[in-house]
């Protein structure tokens, strides 16, 4: 049964929502069949996650509230699966075991370790590919015949900004294994990550690392130098986005067209204070997007909705911080903890918190932050 489990977290990076829509759906009745199949054995695991159960419960309820209160049900009703997958999830990965969390960890680092692999293909030959494919099918793809033209890869998620906000996730866990091993490892999805060209990753990645090195203090010696070499790469990042050909690319038109998204979302929370617009309802003239998770996750659920996934997330932390304090295996626990902070900072200027392939691991690493069992 946990072989299973690992599957559909391995393959789960490979399949784009956005892109692969019936594949998508597929994908999560053999995770709801999983999940009937594991509760039937295993039960529901409220024990590990008695710490959390109020923020859990008040989530739970903002969504409920937002799908009543909808201003389009079908749409709420067909995104509701996923939270609810999403939250199923969380709750088995915090039942686990210190030996399966560690193959939990590997299995992510696995697939981050492929999916670099594929990417750095498509940076070097996949392009071709992709321009006769759209040409040959006579596709309307404006965006990605830009990410073509400024060589940012992006496969097999549908933007660079999704596939770097899947590996700077995958980074932390990398850099506690033991050896030379994460090195071989290390070396394409960093790589791959500088071919994303994306400025909110490295910045996250930045600020994540910081916290990484103040949680590992064994790592005096490197503290300095693996921040020196992060800041470098924005820098070189930035400079490169500067000529880009599409304006709306460019670091300053990017930030500005975020800014418009946000100040647009804002109206809608006034507009939708309590129980936001539903989820799966939030829609802007330009964007399906606020790119700023958190705003969008008060739009569509209201001012309850996002308390509770903060006090989720603050519960999270809390734990971790305190398991780290008396846990022998202070390493891992440092990866996982930098992993699930790197998500919700990039997610102040992305939105992979929406897209299930990037968002579906970030449940499973903070579930497994919250697991204490031996």
């Amino acid at each position: 049964m946990f072989s299973f489990f690992r599957i559909v977290i391995f393959i789960r990076p490979f399949i784009s929502s956005l892109a692969f829509f019936y594949l998508d759906y597929i994908y999560y009745i053999l995770l709801i069949a999983f999940f009937f199949l594991w509760l039937l054995l295993n039960g529901i695991p409220w024990k590990e996650t008695k710490s959390i159960k109020y923020p859990l419960l008040l989530f739970c309820l903002s969504i409920i509230l937002s799908v009543i209160f909808s201003k389009n049900k079908f749409n709420s009703l067909s995104e509701i699966y996923k939270y609810i997958c999403a939250l199923l999830l969380f709750l088995i990965a915090a039942s686990l075991n210190y030996k399966d969390k560690i193959r939990i960890e590997r299995t992510i680092i696995l697939a981050g370790f492929i999916v670099s692999l594929l990417a750095v293909y498509q940076y070097f030959f996949g392009f071709k590919h992709i321009l006769n494919y759209i040409t040959k099918e006579k596709l309307s793809a404006y965006f990605s015949l830009v990410y073509v033209a400024e060589k940012r890869t992006f496969f097999p998620f549908v933007t660079p900004n999704t596939l770097a906000g899947f590996l700077i996730m995958v980074i932390p866990l990398v850099l506690t294994i033991d050896g030379k091993e994460k090195w071989f490892i290390l070396a394409p999805i960093s790589l791959t990550l500088l071919f994303t060209k994306s400025l909110g990753a490295f910045l996250s990645l930045f600020l994540g690392m910081a916290l990484y090195l103040y949680l590992r203090k064994d790592l005096a010696k490197m503290k300095y130098v693996l921040l020196v070499i992060i800041a470098i790469c924005l820098a070189f990042v930035f400079i490169l986005r500067q000529t880009a050909i599409n304006i709306y690319t460019i670091p300053v038109y990017s930030l500005a067209r975020r800014l418009n998204y946000w100040q647009d979302t804002l109206k809608i929370i006034k507009a939708h204070p309590f129980f936001g617009t539903g989820i799966g309802n939030f829609y802007l003239r330009l964007s399906r997007y606020a790119h700023n998770s958190y705003l969008q996750i008060c739009a569509e659920m209201g001012i309850f909705g996002l308390i509770s996934f903060l006090w989720i997330v603050g519960s999270i932390f809390k734990s971790g911080f305190q398991n780290i304090n008396i846990s022998p295996y202070k390493k891992q626990i440092a990866g996982l903890l930098t992993a699930s902070a790197i998500f919700l900072i990039h997610n102040l200027v992305d939105f992979t918190f929406f897209l299930p392939e990037v968002a579906l691991i970030w449940w499973i690493i903070s579930g497994v932050i919250l697991s204490k069992k031996k």
